[in-house]
């Protein structure tokens, strides 16, 4: 099933909120009325409190400022309401996609992509070439927006379309697109970007969920029979049935890693729940290690910053009859990059042998610099992290965190990497750049390393009528 909103759809969803869904946001309050607002999370009448919070709340991230200077309000009934709300507020305001509006008719693919890059600030890239020669089809969207190729190509082979998005999400914006112009998407490694490419069609199984889109992948179904008892019986046959599926962020909020996920409703299409069994280990994930209904939450992989996570996740398969799952729903629990901050490790960094830059709880000790044939630079250093435990995540995307640059600010190519050893609180790696590439640069300058700010994040998912093997 696709969970879309239609161009109709996007006419009624002028400034919402961000989840998907969302009812729309009632009209935005001017600051006078934020600040009676304000006043009544304290008043006398419990209702109006309640009233005001849930206005407040209501408004978003615009009314942070007001709540934020209310947290040293003299009522203490108004700085405990407001406290309540700061943190899912900044929360939302963080994870919130950006938003597309535009009015395009008869316009060049090329055009139109530029435009919504230029409002999101994200970098999308057409990697169809042969997309342009397509013969054009007329498309109606869904509503009263149209999505359309006209009759034949206008200009030199390119087809043109026009579109009408209000207060669009990105991915919203890029459904349409593709939509329209029989484009798919996949992310472009580690560069920022989005890429667009020629395909049939949308994938049939995907939903969107605020700045976040997810699709099915594959259902697999594994049977065993043990042989190795002299009389097999039926203890001896297994079954596992796996159910893939991709989530792909925003390029702001690209993922670090997942947690278990929480199944909250999987039945088939002879209504069987297909929940897996409870684990009678508080400590387990029910469901087995792909996931399943959560208890504890935990985090994997190995903190590397990317734009897509392939996710898994176990099925109980009741009844041979089946054809379909009818519903699968869920929480997938993951850890965002939200922030990145530079910090110069050294502004000469050709003569920054033994210096050493504190940031944060980690300790940077820079050994040794050196230029090396065919325009590449190796810097060897050491890192201690004074306060984190058994776990080896803070030094795993330690090579995308790094980067060497010139006098005017360009970047050089990041060549490789050569571990030298350590523990969990140390490290010693010799990371080497190239200058090699199409654009001139100078003279390396400054080594910079980029502080994360990570910030744990629910993306809600729902499947429907999905094929059972």
């Amino acid at each position: 099933m696709i969970t879309r909103v239609s161009l109709a759809g996007l006419l009624c969803l002028a400034l919402t909120a961000a989840t998907q869904g969302a009812a729309p946001p009632p009209r935005p309050l001017g600051p006078a009325q934020l600040e009676q607002l304000i006043e009544q999370l304290g008043d006398r009448d419990f209702r109006v409190r309640e009233a005001a919070e849930r206005r407040l709340h209501a408004q978003g991230h615009p009314t942070l400022p007001y709540l934020r200077k209310a947290l040293a309000h003299k009522d203490p009934e108004v700085r405990r309401r407001a406290l309540r709300l700061v943190p899912g507020l900044e929360h939302a305001a963080l994870v919130a996609p950006r938003r597309v509006s535009l009015m395009m008719r008869d316009q060049p693919l090329s055009v139109i992509l530029g435009e919504i890059s230029k409002q999101t600030g994200y970098k999308i890239m057409n990697g169809s070439t042969g997309m342009m020669m397509v013969a054009p089809v007329v498309r109606v969207v869904r509503g009263k927006g149209v999505a359309k190729a006209p009759a034949a190509p206008v200009g030199p082979g390119e087809p043109r379309f026009s579109f009408t998005f209000i207060n669009a999400t990105f991915w919203e914006a890029i459904e349409e697109v593709c939509r329209a112009a029989n484009l798919a998407v996949q992310p472009w490694g580690g560069e920022d970007m989005i890429s667009l490419y020629q395909a049939n069609g949308l994938p049939p199984h995907r939903g969107l969920d605020g700045a976040f889109r997810y699709s099915a992948t594959n259902m697999q179904l594994y049977r065993n029979v043990d042989l190795s008892t002299a009389n097999p019986g039926a203890g001896s046959r297994s079954e596992t049935l796996t159910f893939n599926f991709m989530l792909i962020a925003e390029p702001r909020l690209p993922f670090l890693s997942q947690g278990d996920i929480r199944l909250e409703a999987a039945y088939d299409s002879e209504r069987n729940s297909m929940l897996p069994p409870t684990s009678p280990d508080p400590n387990q994930s029910e469901g087995g290690p792909f996931g399943g209904m959560r208890v504890s939450r935990r985090y994997y992989g190995g903190g590397y910053k990317q734009q897509q996570l392939q996710l898994s996740l176990q099925l109980n398969r009741v009844s041979e009859k089946a054809t379909s799952v009818r519903l699968i729903k869920g929480v997938a629990p993951v850890t965002l990059l939200v922030e990145t901050k530079p910090i110069v490790l050294a502004d000469k960094v050709m003569s920054a042998k033994g210096k050493k830059t504190a940031v944060g709880d980690i300790e940077f000790n820079i050994e040794s610099v050196q230029k090396q044939a065919n325009n590449q630079y190796s810097i060897k250093f050491t890192a201690t992290h004074k306060a984190v435990g058994n776990d080896y995540n803070w030094m795993n995307n330690m090579q995308q965190r790094l980067e060497l640059h010139d006098d005017k600010g360009n970047k050089y190519q990041n060549w490789g990497t050569n571990w030298h050893g350590g523990g969990p609180n140390n490290m010693s790696m010799t990371q080497t750049f190239s200058a090699n590439g199409p654009n001139k640069i100078g003279e390396p300058v400054k080594f910079v390393y980029h502080h994360w700010v990570t910030r744990q994040h629910d993306i809600h998912f729902e499947f429907r009528d999905v094929p059972l093997p």
